[in-house]
Order: structure tokens, then sequence, then C-alpha cells
């Protein structure tokens, strides 16, 4: 197997794959930054999402949100109430069904810390180097 089919594989598992990377401290200890999280979309009923993490489209922030379904403050159209478990308050929204992207499933840690990374240019080129230092000589040598 060459570098392009390794390449190909991780961009296939990518797009197929759904999963996200946790970028606060709002849910620790159960997640930390730079876990990567593994999704599925959500079930009905409205109540089999309760006390699970998820991760859903905040308007309020323009950004996604991993955090837990504490309560559901309509069960005719599914508004749930999320909250960080490190915050000491509920989400200020409540979320309707719509805007719940996914449950998390699986968690990988610290394996999205190197997504987070690529926020600052010295981080990239960290990586970039990393890359340089690793990656090619490994192909060469597979040669």
């Amino acid at each position: 197997m060459n570098i392009g089919h390794i390449l190909i594989m991780i961009l296939a598992v990518s797009v197929i794959i759904p999963w996200a990377v946790v970028s606060s401290y709002s849910m620790e200890p159960t997640l930390e930054v730079g876990d990567l999280v593994i999704i599925t979309p959500p079930s009905k009923p409205c109540s089999s999402l309760l006390g699970h993490v998820a991760i859903y489209y905040s308007p309020l922030y323009n950004d996604y949100i991993v955090h837990r379904a504490i309560a559901i403050s309509n069960t005719q159209e599914c508004t749930y109430t999320f909250k960080g478990d490190a915050n000491p308050g509920a989400d200020p929204l409540s979320v309707p069904y719509g805007n719940v992207a996914g449950v998390v499933v699986f968690v990988i840690p610290q394996l999205g810390f190197l997504s987070l990374s690529y926020r600052s240019f010295t981080a990239a080129l960290y990586t970039l180097g990393l890359v340089i230092l690793v990656v090619i000589p490994a192909y060469l040598l597979d040669k």
C-alpha cells in the first residue's frame, strides 16, 4: 500500500464517518480538548437523547457545541436543554431537534488535537515539519 492509497483511505473515512473535535474544556472530565468524537444521527423518541452527549448547532455562537442533553423543554417539538459537564449552568438557548447533528457514540482521546493546532500558523509549521521528518522518509523507505 503506497502513501496515495493511505491518503485516499483517510479522506474516505473522514467523509463517511461523521466526527467532531472537542475544542473547549466545558465537558471535562468526560471529554477533553482534542478528543475526537464519532457521532451517529439522533434517534426518536425525544427522550432517547436525554443524558447523552451530543453535538448541536448553536446560532448564538454560530458554531457546533458538544454538550450533554439534560432536559426536554418541549416534548411535542423535541426541544432540548444542553449543559457542559464542567459548566455551572445550562446553555442559554433551547435546542430544537433539527439542530442536533448527532449523538456521541465513540471517543478517541487526543486524536483531534492536531486539527485544533491548525488554528495557529506556528502549529501548522510544526505539523508540516513532522510530516517532512516522518512521513516522507517512511514513504521513501517503503520503496
